[in-house]
């Protein structure tokens, strides 16, 4: 299993039992899932979930980039991106078009082993999707020109992965783990074999694999089984059989030494990715290895969290994770620090890798990742997509749709002996991969002779060390104010054993002073760091034994905390989300190591092109107002703030006339509310407390800019206006706007995309907000390109300003903006989120259920009307990063 997200996916809450054509089902077994072989070879597999009017519909080749030729490394890539470049019926950007005019969302993606293009959608267009799949993969026409465009927009990908120093140093760690086999190859292939890919190739690598005896269709939601089989008879039985071909791969020899990759780059921290060479999900020691990642590196209570970063305050971020795919995999720990504390850090990591060799996890160490792991299945049950990917990773992997149960049930079997013994196996100096990406002039830091050194040190220290610490469906929906003023929102679905609550202040940046930027995301984090009754670490152990989550947040124009518990958790878990909210005591020692946190994560943005085009542009278009600060604050300020400052920041906004509480699962109306009057009911408010009151944001007048240079291969611009606020009449149609431009079908996408290879990313939206918002235009693009495509952007914005966005559009931006709120809306936690805000932010929490609606009402001269007015070429705030 793996337990991040790339490439393969941690399987769903399935409890299924596979019933292939013709076999006969497993007696006193549940029938969730039904699996089948078409005449043509197309294996099925189809479960029912009706938790949401959504279904996902997934075809699974068993093709990627360890199945294509290393001359033409990236081939399935770029193959995957053709795929919607046009079939024989629909011509380029049609098969995006029309599932987003559907209201759908689709997309693909390649990994090592597989490539899976997905739809996901309303029920009721389930032949649609099927349809527009069958012909993508059965009548892809690989157009030359297409193909010429769509490099060079794979191209700009792959140059934004390498600016990335993340991607760099995960991708530098396989290099050196796997050097025969090809899943040290990157998927996206190389700038060189990329550009001599041709259109033979494609066509003959399609002919060789993309046929039903290697693919696998799986549709899981609102879908009956019975009348779907006649449709995917229709559907996918013209695509033609052909021969299977035999997958050869070369086995990697086994390691007998350290690897060690360094790299200097334009970074401001330091990167570190181990690996170690593992089991393959087909090898019986993967439940034990699974365990292990979780206890190693999964959560707060961690052994790596709570070592490393916690206690020694050595990284700004750690965590260890379980690849186990086709073949052998890795064990991977991944860091980011800073380049001084490289080397301790570094150490410490091995350390206690090692200490899981040396001797047994102890206390509830087991316990609680055995927890982990089966409320990941079930937690997973609240999105159609997500138990979809887990269903197909099971059966392209295994050939086993219903591994679920068996690996469930060799979960709850591992011992802590067997922890150990596959430690033990596995965890070994000699079988170390390190890759480092150091910012310029830092790289000596930690020297290839230094780090073969530290793994021997760290190996006899774990030794010499002693065992570490163990560790609705159609449900009401009520609003109630307490006699203090506190307004409560509870929404009863009893569809999933989950209960989600949701607790917010109007606050965030509108509150904060300028000197005290941050002080709000501060406040919220060190919610959960210390209480009256509990320190830090109780309060993380409490959380990861209930397997729950329990975490503070802030933005904008609001903070506060956020809790998820399985039902038979809640009274426990919901008496620690309210003494965390209630009583918090901001403990020096916690805001001391959370500051550390939050200086390393201020580095690390301005290593995201991305997030500092955005932060450049709300800095340049707000001026005085708070929305130009970073929510983060500035380095100056977050050094600057005090226990003392958190505890008068916390008491000011902290009153009960300031608080909306949202409860969303299962649990009954009455219940969650006598839990949170219970709770909350004595919670006393100030007579001198002043509500935060509207604030007037700069008036736009000419062209304001904003530029930085950064040593990067790309150039990112944001283009934006003020725009809407929560509570405007027009929000709605602004965002339709947005959406109508936007999407693979937009026009943005097509004309600058596509059609001129300017950019791989390249959007547009609406961002509302309780003060003025706005309205942006974003593309990152190569720095060489970045006048030509800044002037084209410009000229599609006069285009919109003067002749509107086409009857086409606006119908496919409706019908997507309507299926994206559905499906954003699967999880209790999404829903008490949507209703918190919209209570706090002065809409009603009644928007949360009333906004398809509203959507559906708007008009296409309202779009138009709001396009004409503030859309303009010669009034508007840029940002630019430059590229070199």
């Amino acid at each position: 299993m793996i337990r991040k997200t790339f490439p393969a996916v941690l399987a769903g809450w399935i409890l299924l039992a596979a019933v292939a054509a013709g076999a006969t089902p497993a007696p006193k077994e549940t029938q969730l899932i039904e699996k089948y072989k078409l005449r043509n070879g197309l294996t099925v597999v189809i479960r029912e979930n009706h938790s949401s009017p959504v279904v996902a519909v997934q075809v699974w080749v068993k093709a990627g980039s360890t199945t294509e030729p290393e001359n033409r490394a990236g081939m399935s890539h770029i193959l995957e991106h053709m795929a919607f470049k046009g079939t024989k019926k629909r011509g380029p950007g049609q098969i995006a078009r029309e599932v987003e005019a559907l209201g759908g969302e689709i997309n693909a993606y390649t990994s090592f082993d597989q490539t899976v293009y997905h739809i996901t959608i309303s029920g009721r267009y389930l032949e649609n999707a099927m349809e527009i799949l069958a012909d993508t993969l059965g009548n892809s026409v690989f157009d030359t020109g297409e193909l010429a465009r769509e490099k060079e927009v794979i191209l700009e990908e792959l140059r934004m992965n390498e600016d990335d120093s993340g991607r760099t140093v995960w991708k530098a760690m396989f290099r050196e783990a796997y050097k025969v086999h090809p899943y040290g190859r990157p998927v996206i292939g190389y700038a060189d074999t990329i550009r001599k890919t041709e259109r033979k190739d494609l066509v003959s690598y399609f002919s060789k694999y993309y046929h039903p005896g290697n693919m696998v269709l799986v549709i899981v939601g609102d879908v009956d089984p019975k009348t779907a089989r006649p449709l995917i008879e229709k559907t996918f039985l013209p695509l033609k059989s052909r021969v299977l071909q035999k997958r050869k791969l070369p086995a990697e020899p086994p390691q007998k030494e350290i690897r060690v990759k360094i790299q200097e780059r334009d970074a401001k921290r330091t990167y570190l990715e181990l690996g170690f060479p593992g089991p393959s999900m087909r090898s019986k020691d993967v439940f034990a290895f699974d365990l292990l990642s979780s206890i190693l590196g999964d959560g707060e209570t961690s052994r790596l969290h709570r070592e490393v970063k916690d206690r020694r305050g050595l990284v700004d971020s750690v965590n260890a994770s379980s690849y186990t795919p086709r073949d052998p995999g890795l064990l991977m720990v991944g860091a980011r620090g800073s380049a001084k504390q490289s080397a301790e850090a570094l150490r410490e990591i091995l350390v206690q890798v090692f200490r899981m060799a040396a001797a047994p996890p102890e206390g509830s160490e087991l316990a609680r990742a055995k927890t982990q792991t089966e409320s990941g299945f079930l937690y997973s049950l609240e999105s159609q997509s997500s138990l979809a990917g887990h269903i197909g990773s099971f059966e392209v992997t295994l050939g086993d749709a219903a591994f679920e149960r068996k690996y469930l049930k060799a979960i709850r079997a591992v011992t802590a002996e067997d922890v150990a013994a596959v430690a033990g196996k596995y965890l070994k100096p000699e079988r170390l991969n390190v890759s480092i990406v150091a910012p310029k002039g830092d790289g000596g830091v930690l020297t290839e002779e230094a780090v073969r050194k530290i793994a021997g040190e760290a190996w006899k220290e774990a030794a010499a060390r002693t065992a570490g610490k163990a560790a609705a469906e159609n449900g009401a929906v009520k609003k109630v104010v307490l006699e203090n003023g506190i307004r409560v929102i509870v929404r009863e679905s009893h569809a999933i054993p989950v209960v989600a609550v949701e607790a917010g202040f109007q606050g965030g940046l509108r509150a904060e002073a300028p000197e005290k930027g941050g002080i709000s995301m501060l406040t919220a984090e060190m919610l959960t760091k210390g209480t009256k009754e509990h320190g830090a670490e109780e309060i993380a152990e409490a959380v990861e034994d209930m397997a729950a989550g329990l975490s503070g947040f802030s933005g904008r124009n609001s903070f506060g905390l956020q809790g998820k518990f399985l039902r038979k958790n809640f009274d426990r878990g919901f008496r620690l989300f309210a003494e965390s909210l209630l009583s918090p005591t901001f403990p020096q020692e916690e805001l001391e190591k959370k500051r550390l946190e939050v200086l390393g994560r201020l580095k690390q943005q301005k290593d995201s092109l991305t997030q500092s085009a955005f932060l450049l542009f709300l800095a340049t278009h707000y001026g005085d107002h708070p929305y130009a600060r970073n929510s983060l604050g500035k380095e100056e300020t977050v050094r600057g703030i005090t226990a003392d400052d958190l505890k008068t920041f916390y008491e000011r906004w902290a009153d009960p006339r300031n608080l909306v509480i949202s409860v969303s699962g299962d649990i009954g109306v009455e219940e969650a509310v006598a839990a949170v009057r219970k709770a909350f009911g004595n919670f006393p408010g100030r007579k001198e407390f002043v509500p935060i009151g509207p604030m007037p944001v700069p008036a736009e007048a000419g062209v304001r800019r904003g530029e930085e240079q950064r040593e990067k291969q790309q150039a990112h611009f944001v283009i934006g206006y003020t725009g809407a606020k929560f509570t405007d009449p027009e929000r709605y149609a602004m965002d339709l706007l947005g959406s109508a431009l936007a999407g693979q079908g937009g026009r943005l996408f097509t004309n600058l995309r596509d059609k001129k290879s300017l950019a791989y990313a390249v959007t547009s939206f609406s961002s509302e907000q309780v003060d003025p918002g706005f309205f942006a235009f974003y593309m990152g693009t190569s720095a060489d390109k970045l006048e030509g495509a800044i002037a084209d952007t410009l000229k599609e914005i006069e285009a919109v300003r003067t002749g509107g966005v086409t009857r086409e559009e606006f119908d496919r931006a409706k019908k997507w903006m309507v299926g994206t709120y559905e499906i954003g809306l699967q999880s209790n936690s999404s829903y008490a989120e949507k209703m918190m805000y919209n209570e706090l932010y002065g809409v009603g929490y009644e928007e949360t259920f009333a906004a398809p609606g509203k959507i559906e009402a708007v008009t296409l001269e309202e779009v138009n009307r709001i396009a004409a007015k503030v859309l303009r070429t010669d009034r508007y705030t840029i940002s630019v990063i430059r590229g070199k």
